[in-house]
């Protein structure tokens, strides 16, 4: 099917014709979100572990074959910090046998990834210095209320995004009318029937 549509009502009586957006409706077509999808690292799950979350009122049981610990309680540094609704109260740290090390003056942002919602884990967010760390990171996790069974190893655990330190400062502004905003429109995102994030103002980002 074309995804072109014939113009109903012309008043001009020419040939005319609009682009039917559905046709682009899809994720893979939203740059911002694979952005975001494709950010950064993953880490993942270095062993199976199997745990038992069942009994809502516990603290969860993790447990594991490997011989080097792969979790730990974390204690309480997380007070104050809410865990989601559908989680336990009680994090776990994720002892990563990786060193994470960026450049002079760039840091990581650490997030639950992003294409990753039902691991049973929650990476709570966090930003680590790691151009100056020199200790191993352990990733602090929720566990998801009533899971029983085995997480696989290399399930994503958390996601990691080098971003450059700098300092900010909000400056705020408004329209004078509604006119102005829809010139600018018109003469930017207006201007392109598809793809006028992607052709106009995206710049490409490589993670290797």
């Amino acid at each position: 099917m074309s995804p072109y549509v014939p113009a109903r009502n012309n008043p001009l009586g020419k040939s005319l014709s609009v682009v039917d957006h559905s046709a682009n409706l899809t994720g893979k077509k939203c740059v911002p979100m694979l952005d975001a999808l494709t950010s950064g690292y993953l880490i993942p799950l270095w062993s199976d572990v199997y745990v038992d979350a069942s009994n809502e009122l516990a603290i969860p049981e993790i447990t594991w074959r490997v011989s080097r610990d792969v979790f730990l309680l974390h204690g309480d540094q997380t007070e104050g910090v809410e865990a989601p609704e559908d989680f336990h109260s009680q994090p776990f740290k994720y002892l990563n046998y990786w060193r994470i090390i960026t450049p002079p003056g760039y840091s990581i942002l650490v997030t639950q990834p992003f294409g990753f919602r039902n691991t049973n884990f929650q990476a709570i967010p966090a930003v680590i210095d790691t151009d100056k760390s020199q200790l191993q990171i352990l990733f602090p996790v929720w566990v998801k209320k009533g899971f029983k069974g085995v997480i696989e190893k290399g399930t994503p655990i958390a996601q990691v995004t080098p971003f450059k330190r700098d300092n900010w400062e909000a400056e705020y502004s408004t329209y004078s009318n509604e006119e102005d905003y829809r010139n600018l429109e018109d003469a930017n995102f207006g201007s392109n029937i598809i793809n006028n994030y992607m052709r106009r103002e995206w710049s490409k980002k490589t993670y290797k």
